[in-house]
């Protein structure tokens, strides 16, 4: 069994892949500000992180160099897995506004993380963010401490939260047993808090 520490990503600066009309995926090539930056290295500093093995991260740009920040100051070595990446707001990744996403936010909550016949936009539902996360974790399973640097509705598969600050952090345990408890009646009043 691993003892995860869940790291959200520091805060990012979106204003230049919106200035360069990025949309989809081009979105989550935003770096920190300067305050992001800040956070990432005040979360090195953290107790809970200490004795840790690993640090693996979300590929988006936000996580990484968060990640990229703590592995600096802390020494420990980072890895990257591609399953920890961002609830995809739009699967066919063309999104392009703010609208759009508070739209598929809203529809979401409105749907409890469930995709049905009914539903206007392309969201990824929430039972697969907690599979492909899991599954990018369970290679690190019999690590004693692994730092995990990713976004706060992922991190939410693992903890329920209301709220996950930016480089807050969350521990818990994990192995091939746990389980998503699903989108229980407490989890959703977490995530429609969190709009």
């Amino acid at each position: 069994m691993a003892h995860l520490v869940l790291v959200r990503h520091g805060e990012p600066d979106y204003s230049g892949v919106t200035a360069r009309g990025y949309i989809g995926h081009g979105q989550d090539l935003a770096p920190l500000t300067e305050a992001g930056i800040a956070q990432a290295e005040a979360a090195a500093g953290d107790a809970r992180l200490s004795g840790a093995s690993l640090i693996v991260s979300s590929p988006y740009t936000r996580a990484l160099q968060t990640a990229a920040i703590i592995s600096r100051k802390t020494g420990i070595p980072l890895r990257v897995e591609l399953g920890l990446h961002e609830w995809v707001i739009d699967t066919s990744y063309r999104f392009a506004s703010q609208e759009y996403t508070a739209g598929a936010l809203e529809e979401c909550v409105r749907c409890r993380g469930v995709q049905d016949p009914g539903t206007q936009y392309r969201w990824e539902p929430l039972e697969k963010v907690a599979r492909r996360a899991y599954a990018a974790l369970y290679p690190y399973e019999n690590e004693e401490k692994i730092i995990v640097v990713s976004h706060g509705i992922v991190m939410r598969q693992f903890v329920c939260r209301e709220r996950i600050p930016y480089c807050g952090i969350e521990e818990t345990d994990f192995d091939r047993n746990f389980q998503w408890p699903g989108f229980r009646e407490e989890a959703y009043r977490v995530f429609r808090r969190k709009k």
